[in-house]
């Protein structure tokens, strides 16, 4: 999938191709009140699928546009299609109203641009250009698929209008676009001009790239750029030596939307709750733990806090009023692989409610446990009297949602948001 992409984008011959990859956060989800703890998480890339956002720009004579590209799979073969295409808007006041429409991602992006650095517009209203974006992460899957998009067209336009890491002609009020700004950035296109509550985990993880601890120390107040601290980004893979990570990811089918998740959760915080305060206190000391886990590269006992994780979190969701936890089909996904003998854990990655699990599995026997996990799930769908005999107080129209069901295995992306 992913050369059939890389050939397809390079096939319009582009000045620049951009990858943005997903993420799972190892210990969850701290996200929208990460800012009092810190939280270990991984940028990923499926093995199959790339699970990427994609973007090109190019150079045009015509008026500037955008194209949105889907993929389509029949037969094991690839195509790629146009979703649907633009002339992309240039007029300040017409870009602030279309961050409602379904271009909103870029239209955001763009106007945070231009709030963030005063040399961005005319540099932008000086090029005609087309922009292609296409993204294999599925919507509103829990693996940071919304802020991947984002981060691919802040990126992207940084390298192609020559101000990513430029400092040479900042006014006092600037911030030079470098990474750790376009994670900042992506933040608040979320959290304030689109209004759906986000943490900055994912956009850092996303911008950075690799496994990383994380701390987010002072930033609990989403602050506008430069009136709090930037997030303090430790990259852990290469220090330990970690150049895998034994984990099958499964999308459930149930989508979700994070931002409603995580506004419930970050009110309930903010109002000093104290159960909901006491539970994000263990989820961090869970955190904290798990980076001696890793640097042992002892999956067990890694397994051991997802275990742990899991539970707090369907404590954290109940208390919070979501009926099932961190969803129905989450807790069903996971209760299908639990008893695996080659399964560790299985935990929620994301917001909940939907979205996806995934299971810390023995590296020797991955490809058996992604077999196995694949079947179970298709055995229970086909036969609804096992479902209500494992599951007998869960309604069987979850079934239809999980026909939709996912797998992947995935692979550590080590770099972050890059050019192609």
């Amino acid at each position: 999938m992913f050369n059939t992409i890389l050939k397809f984008f390079q096939s319009h011959k582009p000045d620049i191709i951009v990858q943005a990859p997903s993420r799972i956060n190892i210990i969850n989800p701290l996200d929208a009140v990460e800012g009092d703890f810190w939280m270990p998480s991984v940028a990923i890339n499926g093995i199959n699928n790339p699970l990427s956002a994609f973007l090109y720009i190019k150079r045009t004579e015509a008026p500037s546009r955008v194209i949105l590209y889907k993929i389509i799979t029949k037969f094991n073969k690839y195509s790629i299609e146009i979703e649907q295409e633009e002339d992309l808007s240039k007029d300040i006041e017409e870009v602030k109203k279309k961050m409602n429409d379904d271009l909103k991602l870029i239209y955001a992006s763009i106007y945070r641009f231009y709030l963030t650095n005063s040399n961005f517009f005319n540099r932008f209203l000086s090029e005609n250009f087309e922009l292609g974006i296409l993204t294999t992460i599925p919507r509103q899957s829990g693996l940071g698929g919304s802020a991947a998009i984002i981060i691919s067209i802040l990126y992207g336009l940084a390298e192609y209008l020559n101000l990513y890491n430029d400092t040479s002609c900042l006014n006092e009020k600037d911030y030079p676009i470098n990474k750790d700004i376009i994670a900042e950035m992506a933040t608040k296109i979320e959290d304030e001009d689109l209004n759906v509550t986000a943490g900055y985990s994912d956009r850092y993880t996303i911008t950075r790239g690799g496994l990383c601890f994380c701390s987010y120390c002072g930033k609990l107040n989403h602050a506008n750029i430069g009136m709090e601290p930037l997030a303090v980004y430790d990259k852990i893979d290469d220090v330990y030596n970690i150049t895998d990570l034994p984990i099958i990811i499964c999308f459930s089918g149930v989508f979700h939307e994070s931002g409603n998740v995580h506004g419930k959760l970050r009110e309930l915080y903010l109002q000093k709750n104290s159960n909901i305060i006491k539970n994000y206190e263990r989820l961090a000391s869970l955190a904290w733990r798990s980076r001696f886990a890793l640097m042992r590269h002892n999956w067990a006992l890694l397994g051991e806090l997802f275990t742990e994780n899991t539970k707090i979190m369907n404590m954290i969701m109940k208390d919070a009023g979501f009926e099932y936890g961190i969803g129905l089909a989450n807790n069903i996904l996971i209760d299908l692989i639990i008893d695996h003998q080659d399964v560790y854990a299985a935990k929620l990655t994301g917001a909940g409610g939907g979205g996806c699990v995934f299971a810390l599995v023995n590296p020797k026997n991955i490809d058996k446990v992604f077999q196995d996990w694949k079947e179970r799930l298709s055995e229970l769908i086909l036969n609804e009297k096992s479902f209500k005999t494992k599951f007998p107080s869960y309604p069987s129209e979850i079934l239809s949602d999980l026909k939709n069901a996912q797998f992947y295995q995935i692979t550590i992306d080590k770099t972050g948001v890059k050019k192609l």
